[in-house]
């Protein structure tokens, strides 16, 4: 099956040698709408190979970024996906692919911001729940112990009332950020989508 694959990714190679440079852009977007993404990849590096500077380099960058942004691809690669996007927006900072790729860098960086305060918050989340269970075990301790060190115990009953609260308040900004992060998830999704259904 390997050794198919690779004959096969060889003969596409070959007619796109015989086949000429004109060719290249057209085939990556004809295999890119078919969803062949790894061949349409191979397609659009070898227009980048090619060194041309028209408008087949910006569909190749455009797509190569589209394509490495596919989640359930074993292709899936951010970096790659930035990089190529972000090649775009510079080389042709006006053209119609570039104001895309620039809508797409920044729902890439929206969506990596808000999963990094998700983690964040949930780190915070645990820590406070881990200082919450000890507080209450020494609370427990304490007022077993005497009632002299009632005043003791009150402290730290406040603390831990001061903790619940924060608990509370980042399970709230967790759900809002899980919100905003699902938000942003299905428009990155909804804009993949059209590209996929009208990759011109």
């Amino acid at each position: 099956m390997l050794q198919q694959m690779k004959a096969t990714s060889i003969g596409f190679v070959c007619w796109l040698a015989l086949s000429g440079c004109n060719l290249l852009g057209s085939a990556g977007d004809r295999l890119f709408a078919e969803r062949d993404f790894a061949t349409a990849r191979d397609a659009y590096l070898h227009v980048l190979e090619s060194r041309d500077d028209g408008r087949r380099v910006e569909s190749a960058l455009y797509h190569l970024g589209l394509i490495y942004l596919q989640p359930d691809q074993e292709l899936f690669d951010p970096e790659a996906a930035k990089s190529a996007l972000t090649r775009l927006t510079y080389i042709r900072p006006r053209s119609e692919y570039a104001v895309q790729a620039s809508l797409l860098l920044a729902l890439q960086l929206e969506t990596v911001r808000l999963r990094e305060t998700i983690r964040t918050q949930l780190v915070l989340g645990r820590e406070a729940e881990q200082t919450l269970a000890s507080l209450r075990e020494e609370a427990t301790e304490t007022e077993a112990k005497s009632e002299v060190q009632s005043k003791k115990v009150g402290r730290l009953g406040y603390r831990i009332a001061g903790l619940q609260a924060q608990i509370v308040k980042l399970r709230k900004e967790l759900e809002a950020a899980g919100a905003e992060l699902t938000e942003r998830e299905q428009e990155l999704e909804r804009l993949k989508r059209i590209d996929l259904e009208d990759p011109e």
